[in-house]
């Protein structure tokens, strides 16, 4: 049964082939930017498996053997055709799109700016957003399913580059007429006598909110449970309240719709992080992103 070919090794080629061109294995060192020894074992290895001498030696540098002048044209072919598979791939990367996944507070509040202002500086780029929630956004990018992810919760983030690109404060919300609109504030142990609107589990700020409560002796279970943040803003209009990023009530607040309250004695904060795998090649769009992305104070 045949096996599989041995193929030469690119590495011995280019070293023979950079020593025909510059005619001295110096030359050839400094085209690859090796030390002239490395070179010098690199074309000996070659020599070795063909079990021919390839360059004859001289004062004056090198020169091709009969057998180097029959493998050199093969050997440049070989070499330029791994060169084009190279630029293929790079290719195929650059035309990747940016993945991004992002949890619910900055994928529907934050990220929609910061990417229209990114991609005035690189039109190029195309992101592709998908908004989860943070452990979510972990898994995506532990998984090379984003290149770069936001997270705002309480998971480990061991073995993850990670960056602080905002701050945030998560306060207690009701909609407009309930019993609590007019306090100047809300003891937190009184949470556990109203009705808890609360994002799904698996979600940052609820874990964030739920532990800081906790700290202070209060434990809270959802009288519902929503994925998304406009269907705990909307549920508040039949009583109950919620625990919601501050940067995601603007509009609310606004017009009326919420009112936020402050807990007595509590205040409930939390870093926003952007998150990539340490290993690997990262993608040169999630590079340049995210060294653009801002550095939360």
């Amino acid at each position: 049964m045949s096996g599989v070919p041995d193929p030469l090794s690119s590495r011995d080629l280019a070293a023979f082939a950079a020593a025909i061109e510059a005619g001295s294995v110096q030359g050839a060192s400094e085209a690859l930017d090796l030390t002239q020894s490395a070179t010098t074992k690199r074309i000996q290895a070659l020599e070795r498996r063909l079990g021919v001498t390839l360059l004859a030696r001289g004062r004056h540098g090198v020169r091709p053997t009969e057998e180097g002048m029959a493998l050199y044209p093969e050997a440049r072919r070989g070499l330029d055709a791994l060169g084009q598979a190279e630029q293929a791939v790079a290719g195929a990367r650059a035309a990747r799109p940016l993945r991004i996944a992002a949890s619910h507070t900055i994928g529907e509040v934050l990220l929609p700016t910061w990417l229209t202002a990114f991609r005035a500086e690189l039109p190029g780029v195309h992101p592709q957003v998908d908004v989860v929630n943070s452990m979510g956004a972990i898994a995506a990018v532990r998984e090379d399913r984003a290149d770069v992810g936001f997270v705002e919760g309480l998971e480990p983030l061991d073995g993850l580059d990670t960056k602080v690109v905002a701050r945030d404060r998560i306060v207690l919300v009701v909609a407009a007429g309930h019993r609590w609109e007019r306090r100047r504030f809300v003891n937190p142990k009184e949470l556990m006598r109203g009705r808890w609107i609360s994002r799904e589990s698996g979600s940052g700020m609820r874990a964030v909110a739920a532990a800081a409560l906790a700290e202070v002796g209060v434990e809270l279970q959802p009288d519902l449970s929503l994925a998304s943040l406009e269907g705990v803003k909307r549920s508040l209009a039949a009583g109950g309240f919620a625990l919601i990023s501050e940067l995601a009530l603007e509009p609310d607040l606004a017009a009326g719709r919420l009112v936020a309250l402050p807990l007595k004695g509590l205040i409930i904060e939390r870093p926003l992080t952007a998150i990539r795998r340490t290993a690997g090649r990262p993608h040169e769009q999630s590079k340049r992103f995210w060294r653009w992305l801002p550095t939360g104070s």
